[in-house]
């Protein structure tokens, strides 16, 4: 069995692990005291447990399989090295890109990420048209919770595990076939990952220019730096948010009024929204160029551009969509139709 054939069946798998948990739990907590008094860090920590599981038994599988191969004298891969030309691991982080970034590269990220925020706040504005499920459950989420806590658990923690599966076992499979559908899968998978459609518009673009981040770099660091930069920002603006509003004397429920789906809103509404929108987006061309700019200067400090120019050469016939993943993006999809259902009951 081929290797995108393998990691397939582990994002399946983990899609099923994730709906049929919170299913379950869904069915059970209203019998269970304990689980329907679950805090939100419990329920982070468990989601993101579900995430990682399948992906680091995966990994653990082919350091094995790849040690078994080489005999007992099997060496782990030199610093630095892409997945597919691992020298014989041993362990996890010897064949996923796991190298130091310098100061500069990180201040650059940083940068580069900022900049492409305005388009962030578009495609996330554009979804709110027709549901605000995704934003209104992080808001809900993070309400009364502790500053320093929700930090750790909303921002680095899946800033760490979703980057080990998405651009760490996902994408590092995929590119060894062809690199540009391994950009647009991994990303596209990533978006499918949150299960509402809110977040999947966003997500999706998040997905492919945090892969494209890590060509730059040759390192996860800096796409766990990039994702934890837009965590860190919203649990940042969910904290401040309530204090503005407070201050002008607005009511707090006027936060999320912002988006509703248009179903709800007056035509006026509806034109201001979408006039914000287009000033939005004026402002993220600008941006996002600028975000190109930066990237490619992330590019040459790390001595990757000659490489990041022509990584789209080559590659192999290997099939890189296969029937377990064709299922798991049925199910997520299923999980978003359901929730916009809902919503509009």
């Amino acid at each position: 069995m081929s290797e995108n054939k393998r990691v397939n069946r582990v994002f399946l798998i983990t899609i099923l692990l994730y709906v049929g948990t919170s299913l379950g739990l869904s069915l059970v907590a209203p019998y269970v005291p304990a689980l329907a008094g679950m805090s939100s860090y419990a329920s982070i920590l468990l989601s993101q447990a579900l995430i990682f599981l399948p992906g680091f038994l995966y990994c653990k599988s082919v350091a094995k399989r790849d040690q078994l191969s080489s005999g007992p004298h099997g060496h782990p891969a030199v610093e630095g090295e892409d997945f597919h030309s691992t020298k014989k691991g041993t362990k996890v982080r010897d064949f996923l890109p796991y190298r130091k970034i310098n100061i500069a590269t990180i201040v650059l990220v940083i940068v580069c990420t900022y900049l492409m925020y305005p388009l962030i706040i578009v495609l996330n504005a554009i979804s709110m048209i027709f549901t605000t499920t995704g934003s209104e459950a992080v808001m809900d989420l993070m309400q009364g919770q502790s500053f320093v806590l929700s930090l750790l658990f909303t921002a680095m923690l899946p800033a760490c595990v979703e980057e080990f599966i998405f651009r760490g076992v996902l994408f590092q499979t995929y590119k060894k076939s062809r690199m540009l559908p391994a950009i647009l899968l991994s990303g596209f998978l990533f978006g499918c990952a949150h299960m509402n459609l809110n977040q999947f518009v966003y997500a999706f673009a998040l997905g492919i220019y945090l892969a494209f981040l890590v060509e730059a770099t040759g390192s996860m660091f800096s796409s766990m730096i990039a994702h934890f930069t837009l965590n860190a920002t919203s649990v940042v603006m969910t904290f401040l948010l309530p204090i503005l509003y407070d201050k002008l004397g607005m009511e707090q429920s006027m936060q999320v009024q912002a988006g509703g789906f248009a179903a709800t809103m007056e035509n006026s509404e509806l034109i201001m929204f979408l006039m914000g929108i287009t000033i939005w987006a004026i402002i993220a061309i600008g941006t996002t160029c600028g975000a190109a700019g930066v990237y490619i200067a992330i590019c040459r400090i790390n001595h990757r551009w000659d490489y990041v120019k022509h990584m789209f050469s080559g590659g192999t016939r290997e099939k890189i969509i296969t029937l377990p993943v064709i299922l798991a993006i049925l199910i997520s999809f299923a999980m978003m139709g359901m929730r916009i259902c809902l919503e509009h009951l």
